[in-house]
């Protein structure tokens, strides 16, 4: 495989070798086991000269994944020991609310509590110092989320201001992603986009985003974000109803048509505008259903590469990232956990980013196998931590 020959994918695995085995406990052959547990039923691609396991993590040959590798406490075995336990200096990946707004009213959003709030978004200075502290910080991968993100007009001059120790990625319903926007966001150093999609069905996906004519604007999106040489994501609330008629299949089918570099699945998760729709939660058995998805997809060609949250937070893989692998920024500037817990720990406009996630993660206990947000561990047996981990620690054991 052409990835693991990259000059960046050899510096990224050897630094942690050298590091790890300052730690008699450690073997060449744990490292060994657990990429290859990470790579597992993913279909690596290729984009812009960077190799992608799937965009939870920074591309294995950058300067954001080295980022990552090193941002673990401890010096000597204490390095080692830290990285197997779960233990970070920064998030792996944050995500910032850079706007409340939105034009749309998604069946689901996860952030429909801070609709309709008088509040102005962030300043472009106070959204740019937190992404500097984000860097200095040693997060990997930096998302732009909302509301609508496309609405602020500023975005290159915040992208302009991160430099190549971090990816960048944008979630956005398209709206207002003309090939001229999207060439200019790639100009300033955007590295990914994710457009929402929920229908193969104009009327269904309409309907689901409160936008007449957000299905058309979707799909023109994908076109210029592929166009522009962004790394183009679909994603996708899998709903009950797209699992029981198969139209995820062809949802799939169709958006690989479309050119897209990778598709994300999501869940259902109890937040925002889902609070009071329980009955839309995914059962435990519906979740095994989309990991298989993420398994299915990304042996066959007529789809397209895949992640499916439930696969990568199982516990055959991460598991739960709140507070652990992720954190989450929103437009007033507080510090969670995820994008779909409520719970602050600080406010990152008064107070140190690096005292706040330092709180946070001593708060989260730690690698969990299940999504926090649900509040149960779902798919995981007693309190074993995910496998990830205890492949680095030198378990053996049975995955996927």
């Amino acid at each position: 495989m052409p990835m693991f020959f990259s000059k960046g994918a050899i510096k990224n695995f050897f630094y942690l070798h050298q590091r790890f085995k300052e730690n008699r406990d450690y073997r060449l052959s744990y490292l060994i086991r657990c990429s290859l547990n990470v790579i597992k039923h993913e279909r690596i691609v290729k984009h812009d000269g960077k190799y992608m396991i799937n965009a939870f993590l920074p591309p294995v040959n950058s300067e954001a994944f080295f980022s990552i590798a090193k941002n673990v406490p401890g010096e000597g075995k204490e390095f080692y020991t830290n990285h197997v336990k779960g233990m970070r200096l920064a998030p792996i990946s944050t995500y910032v609310a850079v706007t409340k707004r939105c034009m749309y009213q998604c069946w689901h959003c996860s952030a429909s509590e801070m609709m309709g709030q008088k509040q102005e978004d962030l300043k472009t200075s106070d959204v740019i110092r937190i992404v500097k502290d984000l860097q200095n910080l040693g997060v990997g991968i930096i998302g732009f989320t909302g509301g609508e993100p496309l609405i602020r007009q500023d975005l290159e001059v915040i992208l302009s201001a991160i430099d190549e120790r971090s990816m960048t990625l944008l979630f956005s319903n398209g709206y207002g992603l003309t090939k001229e926007r999207a060439i200019s966001l790639k100009q300033a150093g955007l590295f990914g986009v994710a457009i929402s999609i929920d229908s193969i069905i104009p009327e269904k996906h309409d309907a689901k985003r409160g936008y007449k004519g957000a299905y058309q604007i979707a799909l023109e999106a994908i076109e210029n974000a592929r166009k522009a040489q962004l790394y183009t994501m679909g994603q996708v609330v899998c709903t009950r109803e797209l699992l029981e008629t198969g139209e995820i299949h062809e949802l799939a089918k169709f958006l690989k048509k479309q050119g897209i570099h990778e598709l994300r699945i999501v869940e259902p998760i109890p937040c925002g505008s889902l609070e009071s729709q329980q009955e839309a939660i995914l059962t435990e058995e519906e979740q095994k259903q989309l990991i298989e998805l993420h398994i299915l997809f990304n042996a066959h060609k007529e789809y397209p590469k895949t992640s499916v949250f439930s696969y990568v937070e199982s516990a055959q893989q991460y598991g739960c990232g709140a507070g652990v692998q992720h954190s989450y920024i929103d437009y007033e500037g507080n510090f969670r956990a995820c994008d779909f817990i409520y719970e602050s720990y600080g406010n990152v406009l008064s107070e140190s980013i690096e005292e706040i996630w330092k709180r946070m993660h001593h708060s989260s206990g730690g690698p969990k196998c299940g999504c926090y947000a649900k509040k149960r561990c779902s798919l995981c047996k007693g309190n074993q931590v995910p496998h990830y981990y205890r492949l680095l620690g030198g378990e053996k054991i049975n995955s996927i």
